[in-house]
């Protein structure tokens, strides 16, 4: 693995999609390479600042009746007033 697949499959690391074929190289080669690790750790860091800083909402009820009732596969089942 190069520093340019390092940085196309960074995400799926963070987010644990990342499947074993390449995650053992992407974990030797970020060992190895002191710029990608840097981008690996910084990574890291932004994503605790945001999660920390992130403000969770729920959308009023009457929007996701209305959201979930336009989804073909949910018509049936969708929650909420009718």
């Amino acid at each position: 693995m190069d520093c340019k697949e390092v940085d196309s499959v960074l995400f799926l690391f963070f987010d644990g999609e990342m499947d074993d074929e390449t995650l053992t190289p992407f974990k030797d080669h970020v060992g190895r390479c002191g710029n990608c690790a840097k981008q690996v750790d910084y990574t890291r860091k932004l994503l605790l600042i945001v999660r920390e800083r992130t403000i969770r909402c729920t959308a009023p009820d009457s929007l996701r009746h209305r959201i979930l009732t336009h989804l073909p596969h949910r018509r049936s089942s969708a929650p909420g007033p009718h």
